[in-house]
């Protein structure tokens, strides 16, 4: 678990240096809410072509049942006035959980849709976004097959 953590914080951190910046700047920060059992997940956001790419890594647990999730979502952003924004985007999910007092656990996929709206301080390098990301479940999951919910996300912008 330990490890799989390692090599997706290292893909984060070199995204940055593989896309193309042509809008906005980089953020990262955490999300609050939604989605399929997760409830925080740390969340980054960097420039891809003319709009931007987003990963959401969810890790934790619960009592006797631990889990992650990273979900990748490309969003179409738009501008609605000076440092607000809105989105619509949609992506896949990779989790796996494991329950610590019986042999169930697994791995599964799931397909979001993602759609927000964001305000980007302009004095300090801050971002706060409210959004809702419905996800399906397109395997075998240890909660719902369909989650929905708000979020709230506060990421520093760089």
């Amino acid at each position: 678990m330990k490890k799989i953590a390692i090599v997706i914080v290292a893909a984060l951190l070199a995204i940055p240096s593989i896309s193309e910046a042509q809008r906005g700047d980089h953020a990262i920060g955490l999300r609050f809410g939604g989605g399929i059992g997760h409830d925080e997940e740390i969340t980054f956001q960097t420039p891809f072509n003319s709009n931007r790419g987003e990963l959401d890594l969810g890790l934790g647990g619960r009592k006797n049942y631990s889990y992650w999730k990273l979900t990748g979502i490309y969003q179409w952003v738009m501008p609605i006035e000076s440092g607000f924004f809105w989105y619509l985007g949609v992506g896949p999910g990779l989790g796996s959980w494991s329950h610590d007092d019986s042999d169930d656990s697994g791995i599964y996929l799931t397909a979001a849709l993602n759609a927000g709206i964001e305000y980007n301080f302009l004095e300090v390098p801050l971002q706060i976004s409210i959004d809702t990301r419905p996800e399906i479940s397109l395997s075998d999951t240890p909660d719902d097959a369909f989650g929905f919910g708000l979020s709230l996300a506060l990421r520093y912008r760089f």
